[in-house]
Formats: C-alpha cells, sequence, structure tokens
C-alpha cells in the first residue's frame, strides 16, 4: 500500500512540473507522504510544521486573537487507509489537494487554494474542490 502510495505522489509530482508547478521549490518546502495511521472519516490531512515566522499574523476569532502563518517549512502529508483501495483518480485527487496546501498562502481553502486548484483542473483534468463531492 505504501509503494502505491509514493507511485501515485511521484506521478502527481511530475504531472505539476508539467504545468509550471515544480515542488521541489525551496518556498515550498519539505514534504513527507504517509498513509494515515488514524481510522477517520476524511480522505487526506495535511500537516504543518516549523512555521516561517517572516509569514506571521494575528487573526480576530471572537474575543480571541490567534497567531497564525501563511507559510511553512516541513508538511506532512496524510491519507487515509480507506481510501487507498478507492480506484487511482480519487487517490491522486485526494493527493493534489493535500499538496496544494503544502503551497505558501494555502494552508486553508481560500483564494490562493481555490486559483492553484482552477489551475490544476484546467490544465491536468483533476476535480479538486475544497471538499469531496
Amino acid at each position: 500500500m505504501e509503494e502505491k502510495l509514493y507511485k501515485l505522489y511521484q506521478e502527481c509530482l511530475n504531472e505539476l512540473k508539467s504545468i509550471g508547478i515544480d515542488i521541489k521549490n525551496k518556498n515550498i518546502g519539505d514534504i513527507q507522504i504517509q498513509i494515515s495511521r488514524r481510522n477517520n472519516k476524511r480522505y487526506g490531512a495535511c500537516k504543518q510544521e516549523e512555521p516561517d515566522k517572516s509569514t506571521m499574523y494575528i487573526e480576530k476569532i471572537g474575543r480571541r486573537k490567534v497567531i497564525k502563518y501563511l507559510k511553512y517549512k516541513k508538511h506532512t502529508i496524510e491519507i487515509s487507509k480507506w481510501v487507498m483501495e478507492l480506484d487511482e483518480r480519487i487517490i491522486k485527487n485526494t493527493i493534489m489537494h493535500e499538496i496544494i496546501h503544502c503551497f505558501p498562502y494555502c494552508n486553508n481553502h481560500g483564494k490562493q487554494f481555490k486559483q492553484y486548484a482552477k489551475y490544476i483542473n484546467q490544465n491536468l483534468g483533476y476535480d479538486i474542490s475544497r471538499v469531496r463531492k
């Protein structure tokens, strides 16, 4: 199962490179991919570590102020075990979705995320969206 995940991840990286998105760019940081150890309902997740302190901002949520970052130096993509049993197109779509979260300013489903998703969908025929339909 791990071997299949790495193969599909590599295919995604090659496809991104073919449309001008080089994931090896130092702006993106290190990316690890693995099968999730938890049994959860979501397709995948992208966990960020080592925030780039120069991209820090404070967001007010109700009465609280929360420190957030727009860019991280390390990312771990986790794909749920049950997803690995689905069609390869669904697996790759999930991987691509999580890769976008590794891009600067894309750790949520905001404007930048949507722009990358639209570009990848148009140029590579994916169906990346905020949530699974």
